[in-house]
C-alpha cells in the first residue's frame, strides 16, 4: 500500500506540472476524416442551427476499454473523443459540449489521482457545461470541490442544493450559454441521494425532487430570453416507466424543456425517444451508454418546429480515428499514467475463465462474496457466517488471462472499506427480504435462498435456518452499511478494515498464487428463483 502511494503521489506531481498545458488548435475535416473548410454565416446574425455534443458516465474510460473485454473491447478513449470534438467545432458555427454527469469513477484513474486527470481532460477537450452525478461524489465534498476548482466547466444543478458547502460558488442552480448569438438554458437534475450516495460523501448536500421546479427554472430562462432550455438529467431512462424521477415522467410533467440529454440508466439510445409534454410538445430524449463508447451529436434547426428540427445521432469512438488524436494531447495523458502502469501491470494471478456479473447470481459476484470471507478471515482473525457485496459494486468483469492490479481495481475501484459486522438472525430475515425484492445480490457459499415472487421461499446460512435471537457475523462493504442498504445499517457491533477493498484483494489474489490456487468461481444454488 505504501509503494502504490508513492507512486500515486508520483503520478499526482505529473499532473501538476501539467496544468499549464495550453488548449490546441482544433483539426480540421469532417467526422469521416475528410477535410472540410469551415462554413462561416454573416457576422451578427445568430446561427439557425446548434450543435450539441455529449457525453454521461464516462466513468474515468480515459483509454480505451480493456482489449479483451467482452463488450466493446478497444473502444472509447478521450484522446478519440477530442479528435470528434475538434472535426465538429470545425465545421459548424454553433457548437456546445455537454456532459450529464458520473464523468468520474470506474479506473484507476481516479481511485489514485481523485479526479485531476478526469478534470484536465474536460479542460482540454474543451467541456462547456457539466451536471453532477452520484458518483461525483465518491471522493466525498472535500475532494469534490477540489476536483471542480482544476477547471473552468460551468456546473449547473437544479435539485442538488449545495449551498451548505463548500462547492455553494462553483455549482448553478440554472445556466445560460450565449453561442453564435444563440442564448441556451440548462438545468440539470440528480438522482436521489438517499441509499445510492454514501451519506459521508455527501453532507451538507440537500436533494428536492427534480419535478417540483424543474419548470419553474426552465420558465425563468425563456424569460431571460433562452432560444433553448436544455435538461442535463443524471435521473436514468427507463423505457417501461413514465415515474416523474426518470427522464420520461421528467418530460411528460414539463413544459418549457425542450430537450433532455440523460444518463445514469447506462443507455445506448441509437434513436431519439420522443415524448409529448404538458404543452403537447415532443421533447427528445438521448444519452450515449456509459464508458465513452459513443459520443452524442444533436444537430437542431432552429428554424423549423417538431421532431424535424431534430437530427441526432451517436458517433462511435473507436480506432479509425487513432491516426488523428492530436499527439500533444495523448502524450499529456501517457504522462499522467506512466508511473502508475509500472504498479497497475503487475501480474497478480490467473483467472482460467472470463467471470461476469449476473443474476440472480454470476461468476464475478460469487468469486467476490467468496473472497470478501476469505479476506475477512486474515483481516480480522474471524471467519464471518457469510458475505455480500452488491453487484453495483462490480464494476468491470474479470477477463480470463492474467489477474493484473490494473483489473482488479476495474472490477473493485470504489475507496470501500471492508465491514465485519455483528447482526442479529432478526435483522439478517430483514436483509434477505430485502434482497428478494430485487433480483439478488452476490451472496457467499454457504448461503441457500429461494426466491419465489419477489419474497423469501427459504434461507439457509451453512446449512441451518436462521434464528432470530442468535448472532451472526456477516462481512460486506462499509458502503452497503453506511447507507443502511438491505438492512445492513441494523447491526449491533461493527469493525471496519483500514485498508481499502481493491488492495485487500489485489493481496488475496496474490496469496492464492502462492498457495497454487487460481481466481476461479462455480454457479452453484446459493440464490434460486422460482418462476
Amino acid at each position: 500500500m505504501k509503494k502504490l502511494l508513492f507512486i500515486c503521489a508520483v503520478a499526482m506531481a505529473v499532473v501538476c506540472q501539467s496544468c499549464g498545458l495550453t488548449a490546441h488548435k482544433p483539426s480540421d475535416g469532417n467526422l469521416d476524416g475528410s477535410n472540410n473548410d469551415n462554413q462561416e454565416t454573416p457576422s451578427g446574425k445568430p446561427a439557425d442551427e446548434l450543435v450539441l455534443l455529449f457525453t454521461n458516465d464516462l466513468h474515468s474510460q480515459i483509454e480505451p476499454l480493456d482489449e479483451a473485454s467482452t463488450y466493446n473491447a478497444g473502444k472509447g478513449g478521450v484522446a478519440r473523443i477530442k479528435v470528434l470534438v475538434d472535426s465538429v467545432r470545425a465545421a459548424e458555427k454553433a457548437v456546445i459540449l455537454a456532459d450529464a454527469g458520473d464523468f468520474v469513477q470506474g479506473t484507476y484513474y481516479f481511485t489514485c489521482l481523485g479526479g485531476d486527470v478526469e478534470m484536465k481532460v474536460q479542460q482540454e477537450i474543451g467541456y462547456d457545461i457539466r451536471t453532477v452525478g452520484n458518483h461525483e461524489f465518491d471522493k466525498k465534498i472535500a475532494g469534490l470541490d477540489r476536483m471542480f476548482s482544476l477547471n473552468d466547466v460551468v456546473t449547473v444543478s437544479s435539485n442538488y442544493d449545495f449551498s451548505a458547502t463548500p462547492l455553494s460558488d462553483k455549482v448553478q442552480r440554472t445556466a445560460m450559454i450565449e453561442v453564435a448569438g444563440l442564448k441556451i438554458g440548462f438545468v440539470g437534475f440528480g438522482a436521489r441521494l438517499e441509499g445510492l450516495v454514501d451519506p459521508n460523501s455527501c453532507k451538507g448536500v440537500k436533494y428536492s425532487y427534480p419535478w417540483e421546479d424543474a419548470d419553474r427554472l426552465a420558465a425563468e430562462l425563456k424569460d431571460e430570453g433562452a432560444d433553448l432550455v436544455i435538461a442535463l438529467s443524471h435521473l436514468g431512462y427507463n423505457a417501461k416507466s413514465d415515474a416523474k424521477y426518470y427522464d420520461k415522467g421528467l418530460a411528460m410533467n414539463t413544459e418549457n424543456i425542450d430537450f433532455i440529454i440523460g444518463g445514469h440508466s447506462h443507455t445506448f439510445l441509437t434513436k431519439e425517444v420522443y415524448v409529448s409534454n404538458l404543452a403537447g410538445a415532443e421533447v427528445p430524449i438521448v444519452q450515449t451508454g456509459s464508458r465513452g463508447i459513443y459520443l452524442g451529436y444533436m444537430k437542431i434547426d432552429l428554424k423549423k418546429r417538431g421532431k424535424e428540427r431534430f437530427s441526432y445521432r451517436l458517433i462511435p469512438v473507436d480506432s479509425r480515428l487513432d491516426s488523428r488524436v492530436d499527439p500533444v494531447f495523448a502524450s499529456v495523458l501517457k504522462g499522467y499514467s506512466a508511473e502508475l502502469e509500472k504498479t497497475m501491470d503487475e501480474v497478480l494471478g490467473h483467472c482460467p475463465a472470463t467471470l461476469r456479473k449476473g443474476t440472480p447470481q454470476g461468476l464475478l459476484g460469487n468469486w467476490a462474496a467468496d473472497a470478501m470471507v476469505e479476506v475477512c478471515s486474515e483481516t480480522f482473525g474471524v471467519i464471518p457466517d457469510m458475505a455480500i457485496c452488491n453487484n453495483g459494486g462490480l464494476r468491470a468483469e474479470l477477463p480470463a488471462g492474467d489477474v493484473t492490479r490494473k483489473r482488479i481495481y476495474s472490477v473493485f475501484p470504489f475507496d470501500n472499506k471492508l465491514s465485519l459486522l455483528e447482526m442479529k438472525g432478526s435483522a439478517i430475515m430483514e436483509m434477505f427480504n430485502d434482497i428478494s425484492k430485487g433480483s439478488g445480490e452476490p451472496v457467499s457459499a454457504g448461503v441457500r435462498l429461494t426466491i419465489k415472487n419477489g419474497q423469501t421461499e427459504s434461507v439457509t446460512i451453512g446449512g441451518k435456518e436462521i434464528v432470530p435471537g442468535k448472532t451472526y457475523m456477516v462481512c460486506t462493504l462499509d458502503f452497503l452499511s453506511n447507507s443502511g442498504r438491505y438492512s445492513l445499517g441494523n447491526y449491533v457491533s461493527r469493525r471496519d478494515s483500514d485498508e481499502f477493498v481493491y488492495e485487500l484483494l489485489c493481496s488475496h489474489v496474490k496469496k492464492l498464487t502462492a498457495a497454487g490456487r487460481k481466481v476461479e468461481a462455480r454457479q452453484d444454488d446459493r440464490i434460486v428463483v422460482l418462476n
